[in-house]
């Protein structure tokens, strides 16, 4: 009963991420870039971009999902990166598209909210 939970929990977050991710993703791409990061442009993609789009809700994806899957890595990284990435290529998109700012930034984050909460809570893996 308790794998069922986490996979629902990992689902419902992962669909979720998507969707809302992706609807921030649009106004956070609309900010203009200063001409003086024309160099930089994967820098802003990343930091701006995506981090504001998606970042900051996987983060607190990724903590909450560890906090209701008791810091489970697989459930809390693993399985929502791969729902996410799923529901945008195939629902939202029409194919697999490998965009990889998003990859990076994704990743990070989640790991980095399954991280915080893992110590938060005080309890090794």
């Amino acid at each position: 009963m308790n794998n069922i939970k986490n996979i629902l929990v990992s689902i419902f977050s992962g669909i979720a991420l998507a969707i809302i991710g992706s609807y921030l993703t649009g106004h956070t791409s609309a900010l203009v870039m200063p001409v003086s990061f024309g160099n930089l442009i994967w820098a802003w993609d990343i930091f701006v971009v995506q981090l504001l789009g998606f970042g900051l809700l996987a983060i607190a994806s990724g903590f909450l999902v560890a906090y209701i899957t008791n810091k489970n890595f697989l459930f809390s990284v693993v399985a929502v990166f791969l729902i996410t990435q799923l529901y945008l290529s195939f629902v939202i998109g029409d194919g697999f598209y490998f965009y990889f700012p998003h990859i990076l930034t994704m990743l990070v984050c989640l790991c980095a909210g399954w991280y915080v909460a893992r110590k938060k809570f005080c309890e090794s893996l």
